[in-house]
């Protein structure tokens, strides 16, 4: 499988990120191709690599920044001492 992003090191760095990217921002019925692909009995294959563009697209969302203040504040929730501690 070969998969075509935007942020190689983001989507190699977790198996999370890795599906995040693979399966969000991909269209099956766009955006799969295969090497020496062939459709038999009306079903697709291919003899090469399956190819994923899974690339940012201008119709999607920007990517999601995390807001340190913001992140400082939950973090403090969910810390010991904390109003949400031990709940999640």
């Amino acid at each position: 499988m070969m998969l075509l992003v935007d942020d190689s090191t983001f989507t190699a760095a977790t198996l999370n990120n890795f599906v995040w990217v693979t399966f969000t921002r991909s269209n099956p019925s766009h955006d799969i191709y295969g090497y020496d692909s062939f459709t038999e009995y009306k079903h697709w294959g291919c003899k090469g690599p399956l190819i994923i563009d899974a690339r940012i697209k201008p119709h999607h969302a920007p990517v999601l920044e995390v807001d340190d203040k913001t992140k400082q504040k939950v973090d403090k929730l969910f810390s010991k001492g904390g109003e949400l501690y031990g709940i999640i």
